[in-house]
């Protein structure tokens, strides 16, 4: 869940502004890498789960994970939802299963054509370039990370005691 999830996780305290006390998840493996082992170990790598998370603040986050279903219109999806109303996200999944969306993306076509992530990797890449060389700083904080690790990981073990964790 950490190294999948992680970003999302950020994203999560970005938008809430809180941190989360309580974490619970569905999840494991349930498709991909199932006949793989390596070092005689069977493969553990987690596919598919549902992880919500209760803030500091009051506010509640859902996370929904699934590595095996490709071809959705949107690869991911971010709502928020409030007494106001509600907002939506939306990110055209990969170009292979809908190509019409190119033509609809403000990100350049060679960037989209350049793989998945709709360019952004290329644009992380670039912002990080510039962190290096001291154009500004790191728009992610050491803290950032380490909140990410302390959802991610208590999510993953959420899962596999079927109960309830407190980062």
């Amino acid at each position: 869940m950490v190294e999948k999830c992680c970003h999302f996780f950020d994203l999560m305290r970005l938008i809430i502004k809180s941190d989360p006390v309580r974490i619970m998840a569905s999840a494991g493996q349930e498709v991909n890498h199932l006949g793989e082992t390596y070092d005689g170990q069977k493969s553990d790598i987690w596919d598919c789960g549902y992880v919500i998370d209760d803030f500091e603040n009051g506010a509640r986050a859902m996370l929904e994970l699934c590595m095996f279903a490709e071809g959705s219109e949107y690869q991911e999806e971010i709502h928020a939802i409030g007494s106001e109303g509600k907002i939506a996200c939306l990110v055209p999944g990969p170009a292979r299963f809908w190509p019409d969306h190119m033509a609809e993306s403000p990100v350049p076509k060679e960037l989209l054509t350049a793989g998945d992530h709709n360019g952004s990797t290329f644009y992380q890449h670039q912002k990080f370039q510039a962190a290096v060389l001291g154009a500004h700083p790191p728009e992610v904080s050491l803290r950032d990370e380490i909140w990410a690790v302390r959802m991610g990981h208590p999510a993953q073990q959420s899962a596999q005691k079927k109960r309830i964790v407190e980062p």
